[in-house]
């Protein structure tokens, strides 16, 4: 359900999200809850083949829902496959970025040889289909490993004329900068509602207005109040609204810029706005 302080006429971008291990069971419900709540468009993203095959079908039956495939680096040793495998994926017509990609030394630093090699091929292969990257970077806490080897492959991509968005960011002020000067796009979700996430905050008060997107992330990391349940799209405005207060801005403007920034981000075409 729509909140009381969304502005009416006014559209979510939900640029992040995923339907979880088991699929979606009723893909109508799903939609029904993102769309009455203002959230309208969704970016489906994939962590493996199966998921990203999953994204791509839910994708196909709504005309506002995009999806981008790719293997999430910690399903690089749970769900290897060829990264060419996801080649195919171009030919569906809601395709739109090729993700979710990147570095994940938290749990996996012993892996980091095969993430760097299918992070770079991830990377090629979206220049090769000319779509954006979505790319998720973690380190443990104290190390800049992951991103000092992000920064690396990144800085070859975005030379060579790619797009990416880090989704998720929780770097430091210094990593942001690194990879603002890039000319990343940032995904801005519910821990900006966190108690004690002061440094997402931070992170949030700096990002350019014409790089900044809003995701859910779904169904991890629920915004307040509805941080411990089941994340969902239907959630995004609570994320908007604490981006709003934060940053000093109208409902109305925060809406319109993230919503105009993913549409030109996601290269969605006129034709797909005629809900609009």
């Amino acid at each position: 359900m729509m909140p009381e302080w969304m502005p009416q006429g006014f559209e979510l971008f939900d640029t992040h999200a995923h339907l979880g291990d088991d699929g979606c069971p009723d893909e109508a419900e799903f939609y029904r809850r993102a769309e009455e709540a203002g959230v309208p468009w969704i970016l489906l993203c994939g962590s493996d083949f199966d998921s990203s095959r999953r994204a791509a079908e839910f994708a196909s039956h709504f005309d506002r829902v995009f999806f981008a495939a790719g293997l999430h680096p910690l399903d690089v040793v749970k769900h290897p496959c060829e990264v060419n495998s996801f080649e195919p994926f171009a030919d569906a017509p809601r395709f739109a970025a090729v993700g979710e990609i990147g570095l994940d030394y938290y749990y996996e630093r012993d892996t980091r040889p095969q993430q760097i090699e299918v992070f770079r091929a991830s990377l090629e292969l979206a220049l090769r289909l000319d779509r954006p990257a979505i790319v998720h970077t973690r380190d443990v806490d104290g190390s800049t490993l992951a991103y000092d080897d992000a920064y690396a492959l990144l800085s070859d991509f975005a030379h060579a004329g790619g797009q990416f968005v880090l989704h998720s960011f929780a770097g430091s002020i210094v990593e942001f900068e690194r990879f603002a000067a890039l000319g990343a796009y940032f995904g801005c979700g519910g821990m900006v509602t966190f108690r004690k996430a002061d440094n997402i905050r931070a992170l949030a008060l700096r990002y350019s207005e014409d790089r900044l997107l809003l995701e859910t992330d779904s169904p991890y990391l629920a915004p307040v109040p509805f941080r411990g349940k089941e994340n969902h799209p239907e959630y995004l405005p609570w994320t908007a609204h604490a981006l709003a207060a934060l940053r000093g801005w109208s409902m109305q403007k925060t809406v319109s810029l993230t919503t105009s920034n993913a549409k030109r981000f996601f290269r969605i075409p006129p034709e797909d706005e005629k809900h609009e």
